[in-house]
C-alpha cells in the first residue's frame, strides 16, 4: 500500500461501489429516477424559460424561471439522494430495502429534508449570482468558496439519511469529518466523475456517426439525438448513485473505523493518513 497512489485505490473504491450500486434493485430503480427527474427538471426549465420559442427567448425571463424552480427541484434531488443514502447504507449492511422502504426514510424525515434543500438551493443561487455579476478576480474567489462548500457538504446527505440531527447540524457533522479525514472522499468523487467522462465519450462518438449516418433526415436524426440523451443521463445517474454509496461507505468508516460491504479496511484506512502526492 506503501507504494500505492490514492488515485488507484479511489478507483479501486470506486468499483466496490459500483459492485453495492449494481446488485441493488431499489438503488438501480432510485438511479432511474434521477435520471428522469434530471431530464424533466431539464426540460421543464427550458420549456417554461422559452427556450423552444424561437424570436421569443430572453435571458432574463430564462433566469428567473430558473430562480424560481431552484428550491423544489432541489428538494426533489435532495429526497431522492437521501433515499439513495438509505438503501446504500442497508445494502453495506447485508440487507435490502424495498424502494417504499428507502423512499419512507426522507418522508419520516420531510421537515428537514425541506431545510437542507433549502440551504442548499439558497447556497447555490447565491454563489451562482455571485460568480455572474463579480469581476474576474470575484469570480474566481466565489468559484473556490463554491468548491470548498462543496467539500464541506459532501456527507450531509448520508448523514441527514442515517443520523438523527437536523439540517445545519448535518452540515457541522459534515464539515468536521471532512476536516479530519477528508482524502478519500475528494479523490473518490473525482475518480467517479472520470470516470462518468470516460463512459460519456463514446455515447458522444456514436451520436455524431448516428447523425452523419441519418444523412440530415429529421426523424432519423431525432431518434438519435434522442437515444443519446437517454444514454448521457442513464450514465450520470448511475454515476450519481455510486457517488453517494461511496460517500455512505466513507462516512461509515469516518465515524466507527469499520469497513463494511466489498470494501476493506486498509482500502478505506490508508486514504486517511497524512498528505501525500496524488499517485504516491
Amino acid at each position: 500500500m506503501s507504494s500505492e497512489g490514492r488515485i488507484a485505490r479511489s478507483w479501486r473504491l470506486t468499483r466496490a461501489a459500483w459492485g453495492v450500486v449494481r446488485t441493488d434493485r431499489a438503488l438501480l430503480i432510485l438511479a432511474a429516477l434521477s435520471g428522469l427527474l434530471t431530464m424533466a427538471s431539464i426540460a421543464l426549465i427550458f420549456l417554461l424559460g422559452g427556450l423552444f420559442h424561437h424570436g421569443r427567448f430572453s435571458e432574463g425571463h430564462f433566469a428567473l424561471v430558473a430562480l424560481i424552480l431552484a428550491y423544489p427541484l432541489m428538494f426533489v434531488s435532495v429526497f431522492l439522494n437521501t433515499a439513495i443514502a438509505a438503501a446504500a447504507a442497508a445494502a453495506l449492511d447485508g440487507r435490502r430495502l424495498s424502494l417504499g422502504q428507502a423512499l419512507a426514510v426522507p418522508a419520516g424525515r420531510i421537515g428537514r429534508v425541506a431545510l437542507w434543500a433549502l440551504i442548499a438551493a439558497g447556497v447555490g443561487v447565491l454563489l451562482e449570482q455571485l460568480a455572474s455579476r463579480l469581476p474576474l478576480g470575484g469570480s474566481i474567489a466565489t468559484r473556490l468558496v463554491g468548491v470548498a462548500w462543496s467539500l464541506a457538504s459532501l456527507f450531509a446527505i448520508p448523514i441527514l439519511a442515517l443520523e438523527d440531527c437536523s439540517a445545519p447540524e448535518c452540515l457541522r457533522r459534515s464539515a468536521r469529518v471532512v476536516k479530519e479525514r477528508w482524502g478519500e472522499g475528494i479523490s473518490g468523487s473525482v475518480m467517479i466523475t472520470a470516470w462518468t467522462i470516460l463512459v460519456v465519450i463514446p455515447v458522444a462518438v456514436v451520436l455524431g456517426i448516428g447523425l452523419i449516418a441519418s444523412h440530415g433526415e429529421p426523424a432519423a436524426r431525432d431518434a438519435v439525438i434522442a437515444l443519446a440523451v437517454l444514454a448521457f443521463l442513464a450514465i450520470v445517474a448511475i454515476g450519481a448513485v455510486v457517488r453517494q454509496t461511496f460517500a455512505v461507505a466513507l462516512y461509515r468508516y469516518a465515524t466507527t473505523s469499520s469497513a463494511q460491504g466489498p470494501f476493506e479496511q486498509r482500502d478505506l484506512q490508508s486514504p486517511f493518513s497524512p498528505k501525500r502526492g496524488l499517485f504516491r
